[in-house]
């Protein structure tokens, strides 16, 4: 996946127009020079920034059809809001107290609509982060004394750089604990339905589905994550299905021999991280790199859930041995791979995550992983191609069939 496939993976079809918005606005403001006209650079920086988010509002109800007179009405006054007040700073009036007051009722909005609820909640995504990168800045530009001021008063400056770097912690704290949380939901939860058996056609239906439609929680993914997107036909074809349920099935066959985890021990399978949990994860260093793909006799990780002295083999992991090389599809858009970016620092060295706004931190550089793909032979509610097991499901099962182990 190229940087642009990952850029527009991450973007909510609804946002798309506020994203064609906003390059428009961009576009607009370098042909014409827009900003240059205001009396200083904070005024003209803050100009350019009150018109960009202004045109995002104005445009976020083309894709929001469904949210109501209501939030259409939010959305156009918060844009004519933000475009007023770019005016008043091109032209040196006041400002500062008004775009601040509006960046941060904005902000708070935006946080209200990606906190999950019993109903759902929007997923942050690359517009929305962009926007919220965007209000934060104004805020920190609002906050940066007036011309008038000759003498700021003592601490002022101080004071104005805490409040702009607490609120771009909380801000991205919180979006990043939503996507974090979206991405754990269980599928059939945010499906709106639940499954009785994971071969059945309905299932079959859903798990499709969820491969190929924009996923509500999980297909962006969260930040960091990145799916392959879905290759044409829209839909799986028959055989695709039947492939997909024999590369289950003989998954789950090959796999049978390590239920007790003492036996993935002695075929050479090791913690890759941590060895408790309901999501421990046990590499094979000679199964990732001897040229074998998607061969379920030999898988490049084992998925358990280990506590309580009890192990339980939940699935596989699939992995491609090179970085950038598209791993098979035998089931279509049922069988779906992911990759990771992840972050290298040399100050101070490791490697972390993608900040919540998409990107890297400061001194570090981002890195993709290669491909994966899972698959769960346990009998779970969302089938064994699901993006992941949801926690609570996990523990209920490992209590009733987990295999008496000491580690």
């Amino acid at each position: 996946m190229n940087p642009v496939e990952s850029l527009l993976a991450g973007i909510a079809p609804e946002h798309a127009a506020a994203l064609v918005a906003a390059l428009l606005a961009i576009g607009w403001m370098a042909v014409t020079r827009w900003p240059a006209a205001a009396p200083a650079p904070v005024e003209r920086w803050a100009a350019a920034l009150l018109v960009l988010t202004a045109a995002v509002h104005v445009a976020l109800p083309l894709g929001h059809r469904h949210g109501g007179p209501l939030l259409t009405a939010g959305f156009l006054a918060s844009g004519a809001g933000y475009a007023w007040l770019a005016g008043r700073a091109r032209h040196g009036r006041r400002w500062r107290l008004a775009a601040g007051l509006l960046a941060a009722a904005t902000l708070a909005a935006y946080l209200a609509a990606v906190l999950p609820t019993p109903a759902g909640g929007e997923e942050p995504d690359q517009v929305g982060l962009m926007t919220a990168l965007v209000e934060l800045a104004i805020v920190g530009l609002a906050l940066v004394p007036g011309p008038r001021r000759v003498r700021p008063r003592r601490g002022a400056a101080f004071a104005g750089a805490s409040i702009t770097v607490v609120a771009t912690l909380v801000v991205g704290v919180i979006t990043w604990a939503a996507a974090v949380a979206g991405h754990a939901t269980p599928p059939a939860q945010a499906d709106g339905g639940g499954h009785e058996h994971r071969h059945t056609q309905e299932h079959r239906h859903t798990q499709e589905h969820r491969h190929t439609e924009h996923d509500t929680h999980g297909g962006r993914s969260q930040a960091g994550v990145l799916m392959r997107p879905g290759a044409a036909p829209h839909h799986a074809t028959e055989e695709q299905r039947r492939a997909a349920a024999e590369l289950a099935a003989s998954t789950s066959a090959a796999v049978a021999r390590y239920a007790d985890v003492r036996a993935a021990y002695a075929a050479g399978f090791r913690p890759s991280l941590r060895g408790q949990g309901t999501d421990v994860h046990l590499e094979h260093p000679g199964h990732k790199a001897d040229g074998r793909i998607l061969d379920p006799q030999r898988p490049e990780m084992l998925v358990y859930a280990i506590e309580g002295g009890r192990a339980t083999l939940l699935g596989v992991v699939y992995v491609m041995e090179q970085a950038g090389r598209p791993g098979p599809e035998p089931g279509g858009p049922i069988t779906r791979w992911h990759a990771h970016n992840l972050c290298l620092s040399l100050a101070p060295p490791g490697v972390g995550v993608v900040t919540p706004f998409g990107t890297c931190p400061a001194f570090s550089v981002a890195a993709g992983t290669t491909e994966m793909m899972h698959v769960w032979v346990v009998d779970n509610p969302d089938g064994p191609f699901a993006d992941g097991l949801d926690a609570g499901w996990v523990r209920d099962y490992h209590r009733i069939h987990g295999v008496p182990y000491l580690a």
